[in-house]
């Protein structure tokens, strides 16, 4: 069973995604922001990182910026997750290293298709879904 550290600053839909997660047999444990979600990956290091872009204090590229420069976390797939269509984050964010990036709302299907590739590892240069 794959591990996925999910981080999310809306209560609701931090809940929601770790129920359709969890139902789809993935261990997850959830953090509201990128403080919390590094301690939870440091933690034990999880297979997969789902992470949104807008976090309080620290957003979801600087948290990939750090997550990549840690050898113990840099070779984890991170899938940015964000509300907001911006061509410079996708950018910067593929830049830093993120193997997905997706824009809410997403459907679960591709979310679990999403996820299930990042964790084969699969499409090396991720298209902009």
């Amino acid at each position: 069973m794959a591990s996925i550290v999910l981080i999310e600053d809306d209560t609701s839909l931090r809940e929601t995604l770790k129920i359709h997660l969890s139902s789809e047999g993935y261990a997850v444990r959830a953090a509201a922001d990128a403080a919390e979600g590094i301690r939870a990956i440091l933690e034990e290091v999880p297979d997969l990182i789902l992470t949104d872009i807008s976090l309080p204090y620290m957003d979801g590229l600087e948290l990939l910026d750090v997550l990549r420069r840690d050898e113990t976390t840099s070779q984890v797939p991170v899938i940015l997750l964000t509300g907001r269509v911006d061509d410079d984050n996708y950018l910067k964010g593929m830049q830093l290293g993120a193997a997905y990036y997706l824009t809410k709302p997403v459907s679960r299907e591709e979310l679990l298709k999403t996820i299930s590739a990042a964790l084969r590892g699969a499409n090396k240069t991720p298209p902009k879904v």
